[in-house]
């Protein structure tokens, strides 16, 4: 059973096709007899938002939210999820079931968190053209929790039994960007039991306008802070 998470924000772009590819996963799901829920947290909507999530999108709840940061609004869904796993799924990227199916098998088997290989694509823009300039296959790294303890080696894609929530807290909410390093590198040195999955778990996808993928000086500040924090 798992409850798949997602914030949006400025999301009328990208809305679309990702409800197109929910209702997919959750077919797939309930084709493999997997338990779920889908909790779609819009941030501020927008007129054309709050039109197309209208519609009826598989087994989705939606709890609009005033704008906040998206750790907040990650920490209000794994506050709302019904079931005991969690993940989470960008609204511009593509998650794939057989993934999300790996993933829970290794929870259920001990593992607290599970991590994933994904493919990278790399967008640029020519005016309102967007062109893959760089495709990857990124391998998930055999786990050493030393590394782990001081750098990003989370996926995109990872899977947390709920549990480890109430071990080590929430996500950071002062974070904007960077709150999902923070947590991993928190759950690496408290001790929590992650897995490695050689899995393909979805396409993630930047065009450096996501958070992630913007190479901002806030980006790097909060990189930092973290790296700092847990120096050794």
């Amino acid at each position: 059973m798992i409850s798949i998470i997602t914030s949006l924000y400025k999301s009328e772009q990208h809305l679309p096709r990702f409800i197109k590819r929910v209702k997919r996963m959750d077919k797939y799901l309930n084709k493999k007899g997997t338990v779920h829920e889908f909790i779609i947290l819009p941030n501020n909507p927008s007129d054309k938002e709050k039109e197309i999530l209208k519609q009826s999108i598989g087994n989705a709840r939606i709890i609009p939210r005033d704008l906040e940061s998206l750790y907040a609004t990650w920490n209000m869904g794994v506050k709302s999820a019904k079931y005991d796993i969690v993940c989470f799924w960008n609204v511009d990227d593509m998650r794939f079931g057989k993934g999300i199916l790996a993933g829970l098998k290794d929870i259920k088997e001990g593992a607290d968190i599970v991590y994933f290989s994904f493919i990278y694509f790399r967008y640029l823009r020519i005016g309102s053209i967007k062109i893959l300039a760089k495709m990857k296959l990124s391998i998930s790294p055999i786990f050493n929790r030393e590394v782990f303890s001081k750098e990003m080696r989370c996926d995109p894609f990872f899977m947390v039994n709920k549990r480890s929530f109430s071990k080590i807290g929430f996500f950071d909410e002062t974070f904007f960007v960077a709150g999902d390093y923070d947590w991993c590198v928190r759950a690496a040195l408290y001790g929590l039991t992650f897995k490695r999955n050689t899995t393909i778990a979805g396409i993630f996808t930047s065009d450096g306008k996501t958070l992630s993928g913007s190479k901002s000086t806030r980006h790097a500040m909060e990189n930092e802070k973290i790296h700092n924090m847990n120096r050794s």
